[in-house]
């Protein structure tokens, strides 16, 4: 062999093992690179799972309540409606006592009094009060009923 050959030879290997020094350098770099980063990714996953995980539960405790309530907004609708029946049926009784009372006496099969202090009892509610709080809670229900109704 010629001593240019070999030495072009020994320069080539010289060359071959920099360059493997080189890419195994930046293999250890790249692996400890992506050390760190799954090192971060746990400890942030210990970190925030438990926290999600709380926020998740207390966010599905606060809808089981909202739901609850919902449930009963949905039950005062319900008596909201049945006691405006009750009034207007009530009205419609009052004015028709006086009717009653009338007819009663004419067939003797009543005692007036004690009829007509049994309408002045009835009389003596305050319907327009009545009418007023059952149309407020009204205003207060059918919101939240319309938002259980978005659940259902």
């Amino acid at each position: 062999m010629d001593s240019s050959t070999e030495r072009t030879e020994r320069e080539l290997l010289a060359e071959i093992l920099n360059s493997q020094r080189k890419s195994l350098l930046h293999a250890r770099i790249t692996s400890i690179v992506c050390m760190a980063i799954a090192a971060i990714m746990v400890i942030l996953a210990v970190i925030i799972l438990p926290k999600a995980a709380s926020a998740v539960s207390k966010a599905e405790d606060a809808l089981g309540s909202l739901k609850g309530t919902l449930e009963k907004a949905e039950g005062l609708e319900e008596a909201v409606d049945s006691v405006k029946d009750f009034i207007g049926k009530l009205d419609g009784l009052v004015g028709e006592s006086g009717a009653l009372t009338d007819a009663a006496a004419r067939l003797g099969k009543i005692d007036i009094d004690s009829f007509n202090s049994g309408i002045r009892e009835i009389c003596k509610i305050d319907i327009t009060t009545l009418n007023k709080a059952i149309t407020e809670l009204s205003d207060v229900i059918q919101p939240l009923a319309r938002l259980a109704n978005m659940f259902n």
